[in-house]
């Protein structure tokens, strides 16, 4: 189980490994940068002892590496974990705007958005996987901790589906983040978790305006927005999606949705693509 009680900092790494971190978190933005951060990855997983609490672009993580792909490339290269889709949807969030992260994981663009957001906005993360969620509480807190200038943040731990229904989340042994209701056979058991439409649990929250939205759900992403775009009103619809790209997967026409409601692909690169209206 992860450690979720001790105060940040316990599990800081050594001077050396320290500023190996700081190095490859500061290499130059080019193929030598890469590779010298690669080398420092290797170096740092096998000589730290795991967990680590780490500070990256101002945030502070409890990470431990292993089991999480994405702790695992944000930690010792943020410059090649979606800085353009992170910078894209910051952009889009007015001063008094809410951001909406579905399949927040350990936190990482919840935790973009907050410290780049005045206290005036706000944060609905959804994460449903439980050791998953409760590193993404650790982390918000270790963050929040000390800043005046904070959103107001909810942290829920639902999965947003096209109806209220409990489902079963697949777990995948080797990477937190690829847990998913709708791939199976992960390798990893699974866990049932409450699921419910994204427009109730906005109602919830009192939330009708949504400025922007990333969502990263491992090919439920159709089965989370078609009845959202559906029946959403067009003035509360975000202005930029982020959206990993999982067509494969998905049983609807959610690009086609995506269209309808005025949507256009504006970026698309291996892993994401910004929608934009």
């Amino acid at each position: 189980m992860p450690d979720i009680t001790s105060e940040f900092g316990r599990y800081r790494p050594g001077p050396w490994l320290n500023q190996l971190l700081t190095l490859a978190q500061n290499a130059p933005r080019n193929w030598l940068g890469q590779q010298f951060a690669q080398l420092v990855r290797k170096v740092f997983v096998r000589s730290a002892k795991l967990p680590a609490d780490i500070v990256v672009e101002g945030i502070r993580m409890r990470c431990y590496l292993k089991d999480n792909n994405s702790e695992y490339k944000f930690a010792f290269m943020p410059w090649r974990f979606d800085q353009t889709e992170r910078d894209c949807l910051a952009k889009a969030v007015p001063a008094h705007g809410v951001f909406v992260d579905i399949g927040a994981n350990v936190g990482i663009y919840t935790l973009h958005m907050a410290t780049n957001m005045p206290a005036s906005g706000r944060i609905i993360a959804l994460e449903p996987n439980p050791p998953a969620y409760e590193r993404l509480r650790f982390n918000v807190e270790a963050t929040k901790a000390g800043t005046m200038d904070w959103p107001q943040m909810d942290l829920i731990p639902y999965a947003v589906a096209d109806r209220h229904t409990i489902l079963d989340l697949h777990l995948d042994p080797k990477n937190l983040g690829s847990s998913s209701v709708a791939a199976q056979n992960r390798g990893a058991g699974v866990v049932r978790v409450t699921c419910k439409p994204l427009l109730d649990i906005l109602s919830e929250m009192g939330v009708q305006k949504v400025d922007a939205l990333k969502i990263d759900i491992e090919g439920a992403e159709d089965m989370a927005l078609m009845p959202y775009l559906q029946d959403a009103l067009d003035e509360n619809l975000p202005s930029c999606i982020v959206m990993e790209n999982s067509e494969h997967l998905w049983k609807s026409d959610l690009v086609g949705a995506l269209k309808k409601r005025g949507y256009w692909a504006d970026i698309r690169n291996r892993m994401n693509t910004v929608y934009r209206r």
